[in-house]
């Protein structure tokens, strides 16, 4: 009877390993060339911006008014009216601190900033998921100097590739006092 039995589970679960569904990779469009993206007015931090699919997904930035300095890091260098030297990183990270699968913005200031960040109002929304709401950051001594500021709009993911159709589509708008800065999804499709 234990014998039965136990042939009885082992088979079932042979049976259920080789039935267990296989994820299956969605179709990556390739990188679109830098010189492509820049005759259209869009920044992007490395010519392979898609290499570090499915772990995070950096959004591209669109250079409106001539806002676009430099990339620093992972930041995007961008004017402002009122300061300089804002740095600005939007994405999606599959995991970033405590967060898990969310689209992720952080605003920072370099140590050489004077204007107070804190005291203009700033805004985060996705056309696709809405508006990001403003998150403690992980103790760090680069909080105070660098005046950072993070925003998080967490995503339900039915598996690791559904975020190829979360982002499709997406456009970050940033708003910091009266100026907006626009991110846009990395599967984005050039006219």
């Amino acid at each position: 009877m234990i014998r039965s039995f136990t042939i009885l589970f082992l088979v079932v679960v042979i049976c259920s390993c080789s039935s267990s569904s296989k994820l299956i990779a969605p179709v990556i469009k390739p990188e679109i060339p830098i010189d492509i993206l820049s005759k259209k007015g869009i920044a992007a931090y490395s010519p392979k911006y898609k290499q570090y699919y499915f772990k995070f997904l950096t959004y591209l930035f669109y250079n409106k008014d001539d806002a676009y300095n430099s990339f620093e890091g992972d930041f995007v260098n961008v004017n402002h009216v009122k300061m300089s030297n804002l740095n600005i990183m939007a994405g999606y990270w599959s995991s970033y601190q405590q967060h898990k699968t969310s689209l992720v913005v952080l605003l920072t200031m370099t140590e050489t900033s004077t204007f107070p960040l804190n005291e203009l109002p700033i805004t985060v929304i996705s056309s696709k998921h809405g508006k990001f709401t403003t998150q403690t950051l992980n103790g760090n001594k680069f909080n105070d100097i660098q005046q950072r500021t993070l925003f998080i709009k967490k995503l339900i993911l039915e598996n690791e590739y559904d975020i190829i159709n979360k982002v499709y589509d997406d456009v970050i708008t940033i708003t910091v006092g009266e100026q907006q800065y626009t991110f846009l999804n990395p599967e984005l499709e050039l006219d």
